[in-house]
Formats: C-alpha cells, structure tokens, sequence
C-alpha cells in the first residue's frame, strides 16, 4: 500500500485530511496549530445564509517551551499512509527530534489518538490547549471547561452560536505528569527525551449532542473507556479494521502505478469519510472542509459515495440509509410542503431531515433525489439479501416515494408525464419529462409494487401503470433525449446515462444513444464533477478501447493534488498545479472518487443489482462482453459481499463474462 511522503509544501498545497467517518481534521505543514476539525451532527444557523451549517470544534494545539523560549517545530517531512489511516510528520524542535503521528480511530469514532516521540536529551515544557480556527470562531458562541479528574486532563462543552447543538470535548495525556491550573481546556507536561525516544500520547474524545444529551459527560466517559482498554489496543484495532477493509483493493493489470495510487486513493479517502457510527451520513466533502455544501447531504450520498460501501463494508451502507429513514417524517412534512403525497426527501438535508438549500438555489427543484435515496434502499436488500430490513425500512420508503410519484405525475393523452423538475444537469432548469427523473420513477414503482406483494402488502396495479405509461422523450433516431424538447447540439450534457448504467433502465436505440453523447459533449464533461468519473465506461461498452482509456484518464487522474493525492471537485488541467497549486484548491471532494469506484466495481464488469426481478440470482446481474480500456488486460476486486456471501469478481478483457468466485472470509 503506497504511503505518500512529502518534503517540501506549497503555498497553496491541500492539507492532509484525516477522518473516520464521525470526526474529521485538516493536519497543515505545522500541524502543532492551527488544525479543521469538524464533528459530525453539529451544526449551527450560517449567518451569511441563515442556513444550517458544520460548526468547527477545538482541535489540540501543542506549543514547546525551553529555558522560557518557545520553540518553533520545523517540519521535515510528513506521510500518510493509506493503509491504516496514520498520518506522521518529523520535525525538529532545536536539537530534539520529533515524529508526531495522529490517526481517528476506526473502531472508537470519537477519538482522535496523537503519538508524539521525542528523542534529545534536554527537558522540554509541552503546553497541549484547544483552539478553533480563529475564521470559524463565530459558529460557537459559547465553551464551558470543567476541571481534570480521573482519567482525564479536561474537559468541555461547545454550544453552537445559535444553540440547536452542541458538542463534548475531553482529554488525557500520557507519558508525563501534567497540571491544569488554567481552568481552561489545556495542561502542561515536562517532557524529558532519550536517545532512543520518549513516547507521548494524547488522546481526545468529541461527542455530539445529537447522540448524548451530556455530550462533555460522555466524552469524559469515552476517555476513561480507552484508559480501561488501552490506547496500543486501539491502535491495533484499528489498523486491524482497515486491513480488513483494504481486502476488497481494486487492482488493475497493465494500468500502471499512477493508476493504483488513484484506485487506493479514491478508496481511501472515501472509507475516511464514512462509518457505521455516524449519525449523519456524508457530505461531498466529507469532513474536510466547513464551507463547501455546508455539510449538507445531497443525491451524492447514494448515488455515488453509497455504492462501494454497498458492496465492501455493508454495516457502513446500512448507517447512511438509516441516516434518511430516521428522517422519514420530515420528508414526509417536505411532500405536504410542495403539495405533494407520499415522502420527498430534500435536495439538502442537514441534521433534522428538513430543506436545508439555500434559498433562492434552484437546486430545490431537483427532484431526482427522491429517486436516487429510493433506488438506493432498493439496491441495499438486493445486494445484501436482507428482508428484515426490507419490511422494516425499504418497504416504507419505496411507498412513500411511489405514492409520491403518483401525486407528482399528471395524466395526459401521451400517458404519464413530470412536468416542471429539473434533472442532474443543474445548468437547465424547470424542463419537462427529464428522461433520468422519469424512468427512475418507472424503476422505482416496479420495485415497490414487488415489495408490495411479496410482504403480502397487496398488489399496486395503478404503480404498474403509471411505470408503464411515463412519457420518455426519444426522438426520430431512437436517441434517448435529456428531457422533452432539448435542441440537438454539438454538446450534449451526458447526465441522461445515468439511467443506462449505473440503474439499467435502457431505453431508445442503446448504440446510437450511446455513440452520440460520446461524440457530442462526453469529452468536456469529464473534467465535471460527479459523474464524470465513470464516464469511460460508456465507449467501453461500444468496444471503444482508446476513447475509454482518454475519458478515464481526463475524468480521474486529472483531479488529484499532491502531495497526499487529495481529490478536487473539478478537473485541474495544468499537471503543474496538481503538483503545486498557485492558488487554493477545494479537497476532498468523495463524490468523484465514489464515481470512480462504482464504475469499476460494476460499469467494466457489467454488473446490475437493479434487474426486473427483485430477487434475482447473483449471477443473473452480470452482462456480456467485458472490454476494457486501452491498455488494462485485467480489473480484480478482492473481495465483495453479495447476498452475505464473500466474492472476488475478476474481469478480463474480452471475457464472455465477469468471473465470480466464491471465498472465505
């Protein structure tokens, strides 16, 4: 596994993102000061919007002092390492050497663990305080500290500017004596190197109050819980976690090491943003940045970052759709709302489930989301076979959102249509019958009418109609149109795919709907967010080999940043400014990197869950003729979860079929 190391830093150069999916930091070139640190669920009123926005929690900040002068660190080199989620940096601290790592741990989701190892021979004062970046300090109005006591150095609790919530903050640290005596979040320890080292560790617990109503008790607590168990169990229970997960590699043979490092990359970072012990789900950005999307969820969530967790970790799958069905009613407020039946999740939806986009965002208006989550749940009892879950979430979604579409359609003599909805592409809005909108709504009332009977619920024959007679914009030459009465151009947005693959709902003539948005606008859409990073799946499945390699290669390999290989949202052109950015550049954006990965896992093997029959065979899911892109002879998955059983899906160029082999856990 590639631990990407850096000596030298940029003005602008992304800072290293380390996450589990519950809390979330930004480690800089000093990592001492001056640390992003996000907790999921905590949130306040955005005063530029007035809208629901992540509030940025004190992170450590560790000053060193000798003979009364303070030390500056001078950082000499930093890596991270992918396969455990460790982030090291080496500095000097006048004669002493320094290596301080940080992780958050995979199986303990409210710590943040930081080993610090000293090696000198002079005594050195370490001060450890807690700050928020001082550009947020306005999102929390108010921090009240509480004296150390056993098993910890302090504790605190964060209340949000406009006090909805708030958050719980403790810690300890070990390898020293320490003393308080400041009354605030903070102690001091002498420390005293050795030539072969002297261990620190600090470890801090952050607890939302969305999960605990004494979240500063309960931090406490959680340090005293890793005293009991250990802070090097831990870590080895962390590592041990990762290892596991890092069983499913996607590996490709004949791709070359530029492309493993985006595969693993892409992987990891989106492992870093997701957990089974959220209470929220994830945002485009994960928990890497307090401003973009506001940590929002959007139909990226499912669309995108929901579908390898689908497939590799499906505890983690399970977590982000309970995050919507816990939220069931206010989507159901939502429908009333608009004046609509049935439930409509929120294009943006925050803490409590309600609309949280900006207003005067046209965004509201993409409907499509209702779909996606569906589409979502529908895939989760599919892949994983479980009907428990079926009857007690799936179920209630898929009707809530089919009796949605019945309230949202309007008959016509044409049949069916959806009037008024604007589709992936954002750049149109307020279009008639889009054709991905309308065919997932056919995919979702099919399923749902399934569920219906097979749960002894009745049989939907008026869900079979509606899915039978929407209206599907195609024209003369059998093209599958972006949405009724679009004007055919040189450049087609190609978002109306996305009904061919990932969802299988293929309409129209396949091949010239297929060959005409590749030749019409596909090549500059790569450099998009979203989609874009399976985009090359499309001339694959034409047997178009080159085309696919270049739209892979435009759609991915352009869009990381060094030096930890971090993810912009939008495509970086110059290979100079992914090296070194002469300005600053947004990372990590997951979306993309779930694009990625959802295209390998199943575009180039062929593989659709969502076939007509709700409980069809495993093996019924995969297609013919895999091709590949110019160059890769081989796509192995190591290892997948398919109806609870494990598999590696191995695909070959010019295989008939994927190869799907059972194996041990």
């Amino acid at each position: 596994m590639t631990i990407h190391t850096t000596k030298k830093w940029g003005e602008f150069s992304p800072p290293a993102y380390v996450a589990n999916g519950f809390i979330g930091f930004r480690f800089y070139k000093n990592p001492f000061s001056g640390v992003l640190g996000i907790l999921a669920g905590v949130t306040a009123l955005k005063n530029t919007a007035d809208v629901e926005a992540m509030v940025v929690i004190p992170t450590p900040k560790l000053t060193f002092i000798k003979d009364n002068i303070e030390l500056i660190p001078e950082t000499l080199s930093q890596s991270y390492d992918f396969s455990n989620g460790e982030f090291t940096t080496k500095a000097k601290l006048g004669e002493t050497e320094l290596d301080y790592t940080v992780y958050t741990s995979k199986t303990q989701p409210t710590l943040l663990n930081s080993h610090l190892t000293f090696r000198g021979d002079e005594k050195i004062i370490m001060r450890v305080s807690y700050e928020i970046m001082k550009t947020y300090e306005d999102m929390a109005s108010e921090l009240k500290y509480w004296p150390a006591a056993k098993h910890h150095d302090g504790k605190c609790l964060l209340i949000s500017s406009d006090r909805t919530t708030s958050a719980g903050i403790s810690f300890r640290l070990y390898g020293a004596e320490t003393k308080n005596d400041t009354g605030d979040l903070s102690c001091e320890a002498v420390i005293e190197p050795t030539p072969d080292g002297h261990e620190i560790q600090l470890v801090t617990s952050y607890v939302p109050s969305v999960m605990h109503t004494e979240p500063h008790n309960q931090a406490q607590r959680m340090i005293g819980l890793a005293h009991w168990q250990g802070l090097d169990k831990i870590r080895e229970d962390n590592r041990e976690t990762w290892a596991k997960l890092w069983e499913s590699r996607i590996t490709i043979d004949g791709a070359g090491d530029e492309w493993q490092d985006a595969i693993d990359a892409s992987f990891f970072y989106l492992f870093s943003s997701v957990s089974e012990f959220s209470p929220t789900s994830t945002a485009p950005y994960g928990l890497s940045d307090a401003d973009m999307y506001d940590g929002h969820c959007f139909w990226d969530t499912e669309s995108f970052m929901f579908m390898a967790p689908l497939f590799f970790s499906p505890k983690v799958a399970r977590s982000m759709l309970d995050y919507r069905f816990k939220r069931i009613d206010m989507a159901a407020a939502n429908a009333r709302l608009n004046g609509y039946l049935g439930i409509q999740f929120p294009w943006q939806s925050g803490g409590s489930g309600s609309e949280v986009t900006p207003p005067g965002c046209s965004q509201a208006g993409e409907q499509h989301v209702n779909l996606d989550i569906a589409l979502a749940f529908d895939g989760y009892v599919r892949v994983t076979g479980d009907d428990g879950y079926a009857r007690e979430a799936v179920w209630p979604v898929m009707k809530g959102v089919s009796e949605w579409i019945e309230s949202r359609v309007k008959k016509t003599s044409r049949g069916y249509e959806i009037l008024n909805i604007t589709g992936i592409d954002e750049e149109t809005d307020n279009v008639n019958n889009d054709s991905y909108s309308n065919l997932m709504c056919a995919k979702v009332l099919r399923a749902a009418a399934d569920y219906s009977e097979k749960f002894g619920f009745g049989k939907r024959p008026y869900w079979r109609e509606i899915a039978d007679k929407l209206y599907i914009p195609v024209d003369e030459n059998g093209i599958l149109l972006q949405y009724e009465g679009i004007k055919m151009t040189d450049r087609q947005v190609p978002t109306v795919l996305m009904s061919y693959f990932p969802y299988g709902a293929f309409v129209g003539d396949v091949g010239k709907t297929l060959e005409h948005y590749i030749k019409n606008g596909m090549e500059e859409y790569c450099r998009y967010p979203m989609l874009s990073g399976f985009l090359g799946v499309f001339p694959a499945w034409t047997g178009d080999r080159e085309t696919a390699l270049k739209f892979y290669e435009l759609a991915n390999l352009t869009f990381f940043c060094e030096p930890f290989h971090a993810s912009a949202e939008w495509s970086i052109k110059d290979p100079a400014e992914r090296e070194n950015p002469s300005k600053p550049i947004r990372t990590n954006f997951i979306t993309a990197r779930g694009s990625l990965l959802s295209g390998l896992i199943m575009g180039l093997t062929k593989m659709c869950p969502w076939t007509d029959d709700i409980d069809a065979p495993v093996e019924s899911w995969f297609g013919e003729d895999i091709v590949l892109p110019d160059g890769w002879s081989k796509i192995t998955i190591g290892k997948v979860y398919l109806k609870g059983k494990a598999y590696r899906i191995t695909a070959e160029n010019g295989a008939e079929r994927a190869l799907l082999e059972m194996i041990d856990e």
